[in-house]
């Protein structure tokens, strides 16, 4: 229990002062932690901002310089391995020392790895907030072709997503604002490049468009054109969903404002 104490002190030191080297101790022929050394592992790891660098794992000299060397790996590979466990720090080296450094008199003190690292504060990125639809609206010219940022359908449907009716009351609360704003409305497809015999695209405009209509816009002010996948953002095929869903998109043409 004292050695106890004694471990959790030094790591409360290690952590108040920053220090750059903890080290951690083996059995003798074990790579693996004893459930002390386990403790003092994970009392380091609560270390605020942690950001490892290196682990080394060391050999006393009892046995053969080629064993020392593979068990002195082990022990730094089931650190790191931890490690990983217990941090999105995943990016640092891995390497063995085995018997090969200044040996101590007490071979205790030889079986060990060192976790080398430093204490970074890392400042959270700054987030610049996206302008809305009436802003981008208000800075465009004649002209200009939109996208609906997360205006998305679901494949082969002009249904959209839950989470894309926001943006689409976006758009007629632009209209709205702008009583002279004209838009022609595109609409696009993923997966099948070509001409779509289904219309997909062509029936996005027109949900589009009834849903503007019928909260209140006049249609004088909105047009249609579908260009099936003939203008894709990601290339057809695509990767992934996330570039699917980018290319089943609406945007809209500045007709006049």
């Amino acid at each position: 229990m004292k050695s106890l104490i004694i471990s959790l002190f030094s790591i409360f030191c290690l952590t108040s002062f920053s220090q750059k080297k903890m080290t951690l101790y083996f059995d003798t022929n074990s790579s693996e932690l004893s459930q002390k050394e386990m403790v003092k592992f994970n009392e380091f790891m609560k270390t605020k901002d942690l950001k490892i660098h290196k682990v080394i794992g060391f050999c006393d000299l009892r046995s053969s310089n080629k064993y020392n060397d593979s068990l002195a790996l082990a022990r730094a590979n089931f650190v790191s391995s931890l490690i990983r466990l217990s941090s999105f720090n995943s990016v640092f080296e891995v390497k063995s020392k085995g018997e090969n450094f200044n040996q101590l008199k007490d071979l205790d003190l030889n079986r060990k790895v060192e976790i080398h690292f430093k204490i970074e504060k890392i400042a959270p990125p700054k987030v610049v907030p996206e302008e809305s639809l009436g802003t981008r609206i208000s800075k465009s010219k004649k002209g200009d072709k939109l996208v609906l940022k997360n205006l998305f359908f679901y494949d082969r449907t002009d249904i959209l997503y839950p989470e894309s009716y926001k943006p689409r009351e976006e758009l007629l609360k632009a209209l709205k604002d702008n009583p002279k704003l004209k838009i022609e409305i595109h609409g696009h497809i993923c997966c099948t490049p070509g001409k779509d015999k289904e219309e997909i695209a062509l029936k996005r405009c027109v949900g589009t468009i009834e849903y503007l209509v019928v909260n209140g816009i006049d249609t004088s002010r909105l047009s249609y054109k579908s260009f099936d996948a003939e203008q894709p953002i990601f290339p057809i095929p695509e990767k992934n969903e996330e570039e699917r869903k980018a290319n089943r998109r609406i945007e809209i043409l500045i007709v006049d404002k």
